[in-house]
């Protein structure tokens, strides 16, 4: 029987992490298990290779949502990542922390000691930033991180539009204040995507105390008593393995496997579990609730040629260019992820911060169907606004839909179902069409395509949120850290009510931050070894 005095289950952004940070004490032997494989497909690294992974499936857990209430019943495809590096190795690359009062938040709800002030030391600690060293950012840390290095036409008149409108040209979006209008910041390094796989865990290789195991499942957790000793696994062979802990065992599996992977173990609404014929360990009803995501629409144009990457793809010539400038010189669009600036935004009298995150991407979509797909480009040059709520009201739920590992959960999100988050989304639209319609962004805009002209007030506009609005891909929330009874964690990230497991994820947000997650996961990652290590 394999053991380890750390047994990390789940090699996701967070686990290579955890992996690469407990390693460094030679006293201390590690295990990280991952569900999918390791990260050798080169589409992987290639940055815009994100979109054909999306669209193969083949490192994504492939989930679903339930019919969503408020938008027609439709259920809407999520992607999470299953290979080493987990959603790090396959999202959109766009990385940025969000506002600093989103820490603050958590702190106020009861996760104390997670204030920005709190935080700030891990994210300057997990980053090397490529830019004027300032308080807010880190220079030696195993993330590489830098703004997009050549803005295409299209962006910087999405810029230079947001600053006509009186909108602040932010000259560092994760630095001491995040509201205005900025190229995004990326992880990506030399034209390659700098995972925390890249950053973190292959560095971390050539420690004799760490052992990584990809192609295992997690099963369910061992108990002895009330405390948490080992996990079994399944391998790619179909064989099941017990490991064991002889310290802790860290979940590290993501805001939806990690709930799962609880509730199976007997962890969750102690109701639920018996009906399912699962004995309880620990009755915890928060266990799954509170999820949280980020509700986008997209607002699509065919544009004037402006070096969209629809132009680029329509013509034989351009594609082979644009390969050739990524192999030989790791330049052009195969070194941007999923878009290339965000305007952050107040769109409601009164407000006190930005409620709305604007990204401008250097394609559209056919608008009949929403894959992410290079043949499902528009022919025609264009591109296209995403828009979300930066903190959404709306929370969904996650739960088990049999005793069975194989099946996956049900996913409520219940998008829109908070009425003040439709206000925002509306009232969003209005601005992302009065940047469209304000030079030198106009100038380049033949035509609304997505919704079109004809979509226009209140009612319409919401019918098209219902039908086109899908998720940006940043599920969080699903065990709450807190102090009071009904947190799922404690500020240690120690599930409450039972010894020796932590969970380190996005599954222990009490708030979403209100851009992308992705930092908010590693820095979490970064104060949960210092705290597992006693340096906190």
């Amino acid at each position: 029987m394999p053991e380890a005095d750390y047994v990390i289950l789940g090699g996701g952004s967070a686990g290579c992490v955890l992996a690469a940070r407990l390693s460094e004490d030679p006293g201390a032997q590690v295990a990280l298990l991952e569900a999918g494989p390791w990260d050798t497909n080169p589409w992987i690294h290639i940055p815009m290779g994100f979109a054909r992974l999306y669209v193969t499936r083949k490192f994504d857990w492939n989930y679903q949502t339930e019919g969503e209430p408020e938008l027609g019943g439709r259920s809407v495809y999520w992607p999470r990542g299953r290979v080493i590096g987990g959603s790090g190795s396959v999202n959109g690359l766009v990385f940025l922390r969000g506002s600093p009062r989103d820490y603050d938040r958590w702190a106020q709800s009861g996760a104390r000691g997670w204030s920005y002030e709190d935080c700030l030391p891990a994210f300057r600690k997990l980053e090397t930033f490529h830019r004027p060293e300032s308080e807010y950012r880190g220079t030696d840390g195993p993330m590489q991180i830098a703004e997009v290095p050549a803005p295409t036409p299209g962006c910087r008149a999405f810029v230079e539009t947001c600053v006509n409108l009186g909108f602040p040209r932010n000259l560092d979006n994760n630095g001491e204040w995040f509201e205005g209008v900025a190229p995004n910041q990326l992880n990506v390094h030399n034209g390659v995507r700098w995972s925390p796989a890249t950053g973190y865990l292959r560095p971390a290789l050539k420690r004799p105390n760490l052992r990584v195991e990809t192609e295992r499942l997690g099963l369910r957790l061992i108990f002895e008593g009330r405390r948490a000793v080992g996990v079994v696994v399944r391998n790619a062979a179909g064989q099941e393995e017990t490991w064991r802990a002889r310290r802790e065992v860290i979940l590290s599996a993501g805001a939806i496997e990690s709930p799962k992977l609880l509730m199976l173990s007997g962890i969750g609404d102690g109701a639920a579990l018996q009906g399912l014929g699962i004995e309880t360990v620990h009755h915890a009803p928060e266990v799954g609730r509170n999820l949280q995501d980020h509700f986008m629409v997209r607002l699509a144009f065919r544009t004037r040629p402006v070096d969209s990457l629809n132009e680029t793809l329509a013509n034989p010539l351009k594609t082979a260019k644009m390969g050739l400038d990524w192999a030989l010189r790791r330049r052009g669009h195969m070194t941007i992820g999923a878009s290339e600036a965000s305007l952050f935004a107040r769109v409601l009298p009164g407000s006190e911060e930005p409620e709305v995150q604007f990204q401008f991407v250097n394609f559209s979509l056919d608008t009949s169907n929403q894959a992410l797909s290079a043949s499902k480009l528009a022919k025609h040059p264009g591109f296209t606004f995403n828009f979300c709520q930066c903190r959404p009201d709306s929370r969904g739920e996650i739960t088990l839909r049999s005793p069975r590992v194989e099946d996956k959960p049900r996913i409520r999100a219940n998008y829109l179902t908070h009425p003040g988050d439709v206000r925002v989304m509306l009232e969003a639209a209005k601005l992302a069409r009065k940047i469209a319609a304000t030079n030198p962004f106009a100038g380049l805009v033949e035509e609304e395509v997505s919704p079109g002209p004809a979509t226009q007030g209140d009612d319409a506009f919401l019918d098209y949120l219902r039908t086109s609005g899908t998720t940006v891909y940043h599920p969080c929330g699903t065990n709450r850290m807190g102090t009071d009874d009904r947190a799922v964690v404690d500020t240690e990230l120690r599930v409450r009510g039972v010894e020796g497991l932590r969970v380190v994820d996005a599954s222990v947000f009490p708030f979403m931050p209100s851009s992308n997650i992705h930092p908010a996961v590693l820095m979490t990652a970064e104060r949960a070894a210092e705290k597992i290590r006693g340096r906190a």
